[in-house]
């Protein structure tokens, strides 16, 4: 899958799964956006940095409320650490 908007009906009916049983709304589990996150970390850090940043997106999304604005917000947080590492220190 190279493509995090051509999410497979699998991946759609596990997560549709996971939300249920967690009490979620689907709105609460954006699938693009957090493959999309997982993409950056693995590429922009190293490979097992995918789940690990998810994981602690969706930790700060929670605590600060879970609302759709706050998991947006986490993500973008998360992909700016990870566009950060990429840019060269400046020579101050």
């Amino acid at each position: 899958m190279t493509d995090t908007n051509e999410i497979p009906e699998d991946l759609t009916a596990w997560v549709a799964n996971l939300a249920y049983e967690f009490g979620l709304e689907p709105e609460q589990v954006p699938t693009s956006a957090i493959l999309g996150l997982a993409a950056e970390a693995a590429h922009g850090v190293t490979r097992p940095a995918a789940p690990v940043t998810a994981f602690v997106a969706g930790l700060v999304a929670g605590q600060r409320g879970a609302t759709p604005e706050e998991i947006a917000d986490a993500i973008a947080a998360a992909r700016s650490l990870i566009a950060d590492r990429d840019e060269p220190e400046s020579a101050d």
